[in-house]
């Protein structure tokens, strides 16, 4: 099958992650696989071995399928050859969604949670193509213990829906009581402004900031966490969170981008109400019960071991098949 997708750039983003992904296991299976790209010419952090392409070159060529998730080049998207055009929910609720819907589009959605909102809401079939992981990248490794209790999350805190400054907000309010506490940020600074996080927060807790770090570095950022907590809105599906439970960490999120995965009490502990208080609670309880995060860590570990790249490959060619 010859198949297209559409970016807007290649920067450290969950979406853009998952197009990559995609595509290297695609092009593994004998698969054409191209990006048509606005802005990058090649990708800086992430071993792709697809083509890309420059959005001028979009008419010169015929797909089988031409696949896009960014509402920002719906026209680019407009224009290329294909015999079935997909749109790719990633996100909850955007504002040209019922713009979207109204096209003569296949409708994949990357989570539960996503597929059963669009469903429910415009009456259109939307298929289940969840996210995944990539063990190669994200894998469990040991940490000595010491008298520290890491508490690990996303840091893009100019992004509001990531609930970030929540999480930070909890993690105060418990250092009052637990002085052994330490929180861990990272982030990889994207946009034309690169904004560094470590110079819009200013946190009333021992504070670790990790900035660019690579991808095979990754693993071992996440291993430094007892605990990784999402705090998120509006989610497709959580990356990190996800990431996280592959490194065989104890996970704290909410129900946004987890439905697939995040079973309470079982395979994480899910805030029911998005606010410090809660947060925080969910935290301690963690702090004080190491048997409950062992189980956590390991039931997840197993859980998200279901969703690999690959086997969402494997999903997205038998839709592909029944397409054609």
């Amino acid at each position: 099958m010859k198949i297209a997708a559409l970016l807007p750039h290649f920067e450290v983003f969950g979406g853009v992650r998952r197009y990559l992904e995609i595509g290297n296991e695609l092009i593994k299976r004998g698969h054409e696989y191209v990006i048509f790209n606005v802005r990058d010419k090649k990708v800086e952090w992430f071993d792709f071995r697809g083509s890309i392409k420059s959005m001028d070159q979009i008419e010169k060529d015929y797909f089988d399928f031409a696949i896009c998730s960014e509402y920002s080049i719906l026209n680019h998207f407009e224009k290329i050859k294909a015999k079935r055009k997909i749109f790719y929910f990633i996100l909850e609720g955007h504002k040209r969604e019922k713009e979207v819907i109204k096209k003569d589009y296949i409708f994949l959605g990357n989570s539960i949670g996503i597929c059963k909102k669009i469903e429910r809401k415009y009456g259109k079939k939307c298929f289940h193509a969840p996210g995944g992981i990539n063990p190669e990248i994200f894998y469990p490794i040991k940490r000595e213990k010491d008298e520290k209790f890491r508490i690990l999350c996303y840091g893009r805190i100019y992004k509001r829906r990531k609930g970030i400054n929540k999480i930070i907000k909890a993690v105060e309010k418990l250092y009052k009581k637990y002085k052994f506490l330490e929180l861990i940020l990272f982030d990889t600074p994207v946009g034309k402004e690169k904004i560094d996080i470590r110079k819009l927060i200013k946190p009333k807790v021992p504070t670790k900031f990790f900035i660019n770090l690579p991808q095979d570095k990754m693993a071992w950022l996440y291993s430094q966490g007892d605990v990784f907590v999402s705090a998120e809105k509006r989610a497709g599906w959580s990356n990190t969170t996800a990431e996280a439970m592959a490194c065989k960490i104890p996970v704290i999120c909410t129900k946004s981008g987890t439905q697939d995965f995040a079973i309470n009490n079982q395979t994480a502990l899910i805030i029911s109400f998005n606010h410090p208080l809660f947060i925080a609670k969910k935290i301690e309880n963690l702090i004080k019960n190491e048997e409950l995060r062992c189980k956590l860590a390991e039931n997840g570990y197993r859980k998200i071991h279901e969703f690999t790249w690959s086997k969402l490959v494997d999903k997205l060619e038998s839709i592909f098949n029944d397409l054609l």
